[in-house]
């Protein structure tokens, strides 16, 4: 109970800085949406807040901190990732999984991103026995501030003692804002 209610003022605090933010994102598909709001805390680490609806999946809300590093046309972002889920056929529960993004920019506008984070058992909490994370999406830059994307993302949660349950699977497409 008190780690939920330290994830909830974690997730609130994040949101009441998003006057800083300096990307939103917007994703969705026939069954899910998603949001993503990133905002720098300097010029080398980044916070991140995120919510994912899911028709079959329930809620999923996130907010993650990584460490940033830029060679050449790579973008790296390592860090961890704190994720609590209402999932609408299985028990509820938290995670904090361990992953980063990744970003190469394909010239032309074009970019590709890639991210992925891995919870296991021991930073699992509730009836979440584990979870894993994968997304990847192409991009292209319309101008400065403005940018369209496609992507694909594969979100899977394991239980204690149900049957593991896929939150989101399948493609999207979106769009993402810089301000």
């Amino acid at each position: 109970m008190k780690l939920k209610m330290w994830g909830c003022a974690l997730l609130l605090s994040s949101v009441a800085i998003t006057a800083h933010a300096s990307d939103l994102s917007v994703g969705l598909n026939d069954n899910v949406i998603s949001t993503d709001l990133i905002f720098d805390l300097n010029k080398h680490s980044n916070a991140s807040v995120g919510y994912i609806y899911s028709n079959d999946g329930g809620h999923l809300a996130s907010t993650a901190m990584h460490i940033e590093h830029d060679a050449g046309i790579h973008h790296f972002e390592i860090g961890a990732k704190y994720s609590y889920v209402w999932a609408k056929h299985s028990a509820n529960g938290s995670v904090v999984g361990i992953g980063g993004r990744y970003a190469m920019d394909l010239g032309s506008n074009v970019s590709f991103h890639a991210s992925g984070y891995y919870a296991p058992t021991v930073l699992s909490f509730g009836s979440v026995d584990g979870q894993y994370e994968l997304d990847s999406k192409v991009q292209f830059k319309l101008n400065p501030n403005l940018a369209l994307f496609a992507g694909y993302r594969n979100i899977r949660f394991q239980y204690d003692n149900a049957s593991n349950s896929t939150f989101d699977s399948g493609f999207y497409i979106g769009g993402q804002a810089s301000f």
